[in-house]
């Protein structure tokens, strides 16, 4: 492993927002992109030396001292990011098979498992490993989600690619990213003052209810499934969903499939939020956790069955905001979709032919399909192909299973939770 440092020599220290401080359970955000034209690794160095003196943050170190907030500290010359050369030589890379690529990657670098257990340690904040043999090279990004979200995380691979691709290009796009942790805190107080007391009461204790609920929940009742959607199917989804009688309403692939998920029903939502694209005052080149969870009720009339017309309000209003998820009953589901952040595909010079949650080949794969939690998840694994996992109660799995069987969906895995 060789650490990569900026060329700077001032000494910088960032507060994190209360949101990002949040975070220290969740993993190191990463995603693997496969290419089969040949990635220069001393071309992919100068890259990141280059985001580095633009973003020095990205070199820092978490530091928590008592009664102090959490803080990362860029010390000059010494801290920065990791780079990782794997050299697979003569051994066989196979990346047919979609749904069960590996990475070809082993932890035997100490990279943690939660991002948390970065702080007061020498554990960089980026990790950038690049995996090849004479085929198939591909390059992970790691960042730890203390100082990043989906947004974030997403913007920092493209700028990886065009600054591979154009060695002016940093120069050209400064500043790459707003460092100022204020503008979500500001947001979330203020957002959090509206909310009912019941409302607040949900948002302050829904983790500790989340996590009693995982450890009481019997998983015997519960199931998955894992698909792969074509565009075409994504797009025969939305027109099968598309009689509508006002025409006026927005109306999205990710709202049609929100909705053909929904087979049994709920009477909270909950979807993650980009507030980076909301107009409330969090530049679009923010860096750290700008994504909050926003929940919304179901209607009587409509007998609790969810409508891409519930979404679309609540996006528009964002009427119940929070830090964590709520989950007091079973009767919620959650959706995450990445598909909008994944709008630029990576290319390095070439053509990206497949990217993918990353994800050791050493350790058991699919942590999120351990978890008795009402979800789906949809993210792009090529430019037409997307890997679809829904979890939830065995019977509503057997329905959505059917529901993409008809819809034409040619392998559509099931299984019980791990």
């Amino acid at each position: 492993m060789e650490l990569i440092t900026t060329n700077s020599n001032v000494h910088q220290e960032y507060q994190l927002s209360k949101l990002d401080s949040k975070m220290g359970l969740a993993p190191y955000i990463g995603v693997i992109s496969w290419y089969k034209h040949r990635i220069d690794s001393h071309r992919l160095k100068i890259a990141i030396q280059k985001i580095l003196d633009s973003v020095p943050i990205l070199g820092g170190r978490l530091v928590k001292k008592l009664f102090s907030p959490l803080k990362v500290v860029c010390n000059p010359q010494k801290d920065g990011v990791a780079f990782i050369h794997i050299d697979l030589n003569e051994q066989e890379i196979n990346i047919d098979n979609l749904l069960d690529a590996k990475t070809y990657i082993k932890n035997e670098f100490n990279i943690p498992k939660k991002s948390s257990d970065a702080i007061n340690k020498d554990t960089p904040l980026v990790y950038v490993i690049l995996n090849h043999n004479q085929n198939y090279y591909g390059i992970t990004l790691f960042v730890n989600h203390l100082i990043a979200d989906g947004g974030t995380y997403f913007q920092l691979l493209e700028y990886l690619s065009q600054a591979y691709e154009d060695p002016e290009y940093v120069a050209k796009s400064e500043p790459l990213f707003t460092i100022d942790f204020n503008k979500i805190d500001n947001f979330m107080a203020a957002s959090f003052q509206k909310l009912s007391w019941k409302d607040k009461l949900l948002s302050s204790t829904s983790f500790i209810v989340f996590i009693l609920r995982y450890f009481l929940q019997n998983k015997n009742n519960w199931s998955y499934i894992e698909c792969i959607l074509t565009k075409e199917k994504l797009d025969l989804i939305k027109r099968k969903n598309q009689n509508q009688p006002n025409k006026e309403i927005a109306y999205s692939t990710n709202d049609a499939l929100f909705e053909f998920l929904s087979v049994v029903p709920i009477k909270r939502f909950i979807f993650p939020c980009n507030l980076r694209y909301r107009n409330v005052g969090i530049p679009e080149n923010y860096l750290g956790n700008a994504e909050a969870l926003v929940s919304d009720l179901t209607k009587a009339e409509n007998n609790y069955m969810f409508k891409h017309t519930d979404v679309r309000k609540s996006i528009n209003e964002l009427p119940r905001i929070y830090s964590l998820i709520p989950t007091f009953n079973n009767n919620y589901f959650f959706h995450n979709s990445w598909v909008k952040l994944q709008n630029y595909l990576p290319g390095f010079g070439g053509k990206l032919i497949l990217q993918k949650v990353f994800e050791f080949d050493d350790i058991p794969k699919k942590e999120l399909l351990s978890f008795a939690v009402k979800c789906s998840l949809i993210y792009k694994l090529t430019e037409n192909k997307y890997l679809l996992i829904y979890i939830n109660l065995k019977d509503a799995v057997s329905q959505v299973g059917k529901k993409l069987t008809n819809l034409g969906v040619e392998e559509v895995i099931i299984k019980g939770l791990s």
